[in-house]
């Protein structure tokens, strides 16, 4: 009987052992798993290190990124993700289309470093679920890794965008949010951090070095594509790689200086002596600045009293943000002691100057703001520089006849950075514009008055546009700064985001 059974668990046995090898024969002929032996892959998984600690969790990580396919994959991934941050924060815009975000406050450097951070961690977390996919392992990632991703890539989108649809401007009423950039960034790179942490601690360490599955039959390490298909991506990877150069390089001298994208306009040819580009200059920007007639008379004082703007609070803002001293000058404003003197606007003032017209348009009350299609997403609105409000102070009183010539003026200026009237206001410059307008009106200056400072404002808080405005008056028209209708001139064919890119495309045609 004992003889029987072990003859028979020797005949299970050699039936097994021949099963296996029949088997790993048929797998190894049909790619299904990698043609090494067992024992070699033993081995590896004996030496590999067990995810038991922060060290070893990232050595993990990181032998998985290092494979081949997983380190192409990772790079890919890394431009998309790149491509998408710097889309989000108004870099670039689709052309055609005309659609992207514009921030209210321009990339800074801190910004550019963030992205490529969150680029950087984004495209791992991503490769790392790839290789879990692949393996059928990844316990607990996709909670983790990809909501951590999805916030850490929404996030900062909507501080204070606006969103460029088919030349149509969708606002978000969240500028206040924008000096806390940073809050958001560093939470949204925590979450990055914590996918990344949950996709690694969730290999398995028996996938780390596990070949895919199937043999790639056109050798692209990332999709099982034929040639013709793996060109086809190819192609349109690098193509959005040269849509993203061509668009972006002149766009992040913006950053750093209220002055410095000059520099993408100034960039002419030398020899078409037709172009004066230093009198050009010094008729739209001139170091002088400009002094309008129009005074401060009670407004400044007024807000001041009211909460509406905090010279404290301003001038810490003006530090941490601008990196600017509150001068003598503007303190006698914000005193209320500068009551008799005119307005005026250069370029080491632009930002003061944009904050308290900006707390002015905010504040005032008037029909322009409680009729505009905004004002409900603004009731509790706050710059950070006084208190949270929205037209809830009279701080102007204009007659009727005044009354109609701001809303005149103000439904019929735009700015550059959307594609909304001063009417309806959405940021910044847009509420700073209309404060300016309403002041201007309730002294009793002209349509044509008004017109002509809200270009003058205007050129020192956008130059690189009216710039090229200028320089497409000369081209075209043969007119000198000073002999363009600046109602014209204010208007969404020259002062919109969409008149804007219309000047571009104009002058690139023209080989400018």
């Amino acid at each position: 009987m004992k003889k029987n059974e072990s003859l028979k668990e020797k005949i299970i046995d050699a039936l097994s052992e021949e099963e296996e090898k029949v088997l790993n024969k048929i797998k190894s002929e049909f790619d299904l798993i990698p043609k090494k032996s067992v024992e070699e892959k033993k081995e590896k998984e004996k030496n590999f290190k067990q995810a038991d600690d922060v060290s070893s969790v990232l050595s993990n990580a990181l032998g998985v990124l290092q494979q081949k396919s997983n380190a192409l994959f990772f790079l890919i991934a890394a431009a998309f993700f790149g491509l998408l941050y710097l889309f989000f924060y108004g870099v670039f815009t689709v052309p055609v289309l005309e659609l992207g975000f514009f921030k209210t406050n321009p990339p800074s450097v801190l910004d550019f470093i963030y992205i490529f951070g969150a680029s950087i961690i984004s495209a791992a977390t991503f490769a790392l679920l790839r290789h879990s996919s692949k393996a059928g392992t990844g316990k607990g990632f996709f909670a983790g890794g990809v909501l951590g991703g999805a916030f850490g890539i929404v996030c900062p989108v909507c501080l204070g965008a606006n969103i460029l649809i088919l030349g149509n401007v969708i606002s978000l009423p969240l500028a206040g949010l924008v000096p806390y950039l940073g809050v958001f960034q560093a939470a949204s790179i925590g979450l990055l951090a914590a996918g990344f942490w949950f996709a690694s601690k969730s290999l398995d360490c028996k996938t780390c070095f596990i070949e895919p599955k199937h043999k790639l039959s056109s050798g692209n390490p990332f999709f099982d594509l034929n040639p013709l298909q793996s060109f086809s991506v190819y192609a349109m990877f690098f193509i959005a790689v040269g849509v993203l150069i061509f668009q972006a390089l002149p766009a992040t001298g913006l950053s750093f200086n209220n002055n410095s994208d000059l520099a993408s306009v100034i960039s002419l040819h030398e020899e078409d002596h037709s172009l004066n580009i230093d009198k050009i200059v010094s008729e739209v920007v001139p170091n002088e600045g400009f002094t309008i007639n129009a005074k401060w008379s009670g407004a400044v004082k007024a807000m001041v009293d009211k909460g509406a703007l905090d010279p404290k609070k301003l001038e810490a803002i003006l530090t941490r943000s601008y990196g600017q001293e509150m001068k003598p000058e503007w303190k006698k404003i914000l005193a209320g002691e500068a009551a008799d003197e005119f307005l005026s606007i250069n370029a080491e003032n632009s930002v003061f100057m944009m904050y308290v017209l900006w707390a002015l348009g905010k504040h005032n009350e008037n029909s322009i703001l409680s009729s505009s299609p905004f004002a409900s997403s603004f009731r509790n609105y706050d710059i950070g520089v006084g208190r949270a409000g929205y037209g809830d102070e009279k701080i102007l009183v204009l007659t009727a006849n005044q009354q109609k010539v701001a809303e005149k003026v103000s439904l019929n200026s735009y700015r550059p950075c959307c594609g909304n009237s001063t009417g309806n206001p959405d940021c910044s410059h847009g509420f700073a514009a209309l404060g300016l307008i309403e002041l201007m009106a309730s002294q009793g200056f002209t349509e044509k008055e008004i017109f002509e400072d809200f270009i003058k404002f205007n050129s020192f808080w956008f130059p690189s546009t009216y710039i090229q405005n200028a320089i497409y008056f000369k081209l075209a028209e043969e007119k000198d700064w000073s002999e363009i209708d600046k109602e014209l001139l204010a208007g969404k064919q020259f002062s919109s985001v969409q008149g804007k890119y219309a000047v571009q495309k104009y002058l690139q045609d023209a080989g400018v």
